[in-house]
Formats: C-alpha cells, structure tokens, sequence
C-alpha cells in the first residue's frame, strides 16, 4: 500500500478510471484526464511494473466455490486521513466495495475472500496501519438474501410462467 502514496493525481484519477472499468480504452481515459493516450498506455505500463497494478482481471464468487463475504468499518485517525484510505482500499483486489459513511462512521468495506485465513490477514492489516485508528466492526454474511443481480447468486425462488 505505501507505492500507493507515492502516485501523482493523474496516477490516480487512471487507477479510479480503471477500478470503475478495467476495459475502458486508454482514448477514453486520456480524454478525461487530460493527456495523451500514448501517456496513458506508457503510465498504466508503469503501474503494472512498480506493482501497484498487479493484474488485470474478473473475480466470480460462485454458490459452489467457497467465498466468504464480510463487511468491515474502519475508523480513521482523522478526518484529513480519510481521502488517503478510501483510495488505498479501493485497489485492494478483496475489497470489493468501498463507502465513505456520514458522520463519525468512517469506511465501510465489502470484501470477498476465499479462506477465513484471509479475511484475518486483511483485518489485521487495516489494525496495524498508522492512519486505522480501530477496525469498529466486522460482520460476516451468513447467506444472501436479496444481493444484485449479476448471475453470482441463484434465487432460491422461482418466478411461474
């Protein structure tokens, strides 16, 4: 997370770009950022090499795989820390969703993970970052009940014709 910190803020108006839509052609991007697609293609490049990019690619969360879904709070140290953190879990590939929440609740985190062994891994390293002042809350979903629908999760109910 700290090559994260060292990003301009084209770097990461790109990363916010290509989080919302992996595929979205680098013409696109450039437009919006203001550069070149030729410095698009050079700086996703880099990304890719310092790490920061590790891969490009689709995760499916199937009844039949395991896949263990929580969400966790975290509250920042500050205020002025918040903006920092919400971009650093965004690009992380088990957080799936990320929301800064009203008030003094800080972020709400959707992860996906595949192993219990996982999700402590992560929780434990929100709890040792400097600007995690606690992880609040971490809520385990036991079974989906209503989630979208993006063919991840079979109704239990079936609609007659």
């Amino acid at each position: 997370m700290k090559k994260i910190k060292n990003l301009d803020e084209q770097d990461k108006k790109i990363l916010e770009m290509l989080i919302q839509d992996s595929r979205r052609p680098y013409r696109e991007i450039a437009e919006e950022v203001g550069l070149s697609e030729s410095t698009i293609r050079k700086r996703v490049i880099k990304l890719q090499e310092t790490g920061v990019i590790e891969k490009f690619t689709i995760t499916i969360c199937r009844e039949d795989a395991r896949c263990i879904i929580a969400f966790i709070t975290l509250l920042p140290k500050s205020q002025s820390e918040i903006k920092e953190l919400l971009m650093e879990t965004q690009v992380l590939p088990e957080c799936k969703e990320v929301y800064a929440l009203a008030g003094e609740c800080g972020i709400l985190i959707k992860v996906e993970v595949a192993e219990i062994n996982e999700l402590d891994a992560l929780i434990e390293s929100f709890r040792a970052r400097s600007d995690v002042r606690s992880v609040e809350r971490v809520c385990v979903v036991l079974k989906p009940i209503k989630a979208p629908d993006n063919g991840l999760h079979r109704s239990t109910l079936q609609r007659s014709i």
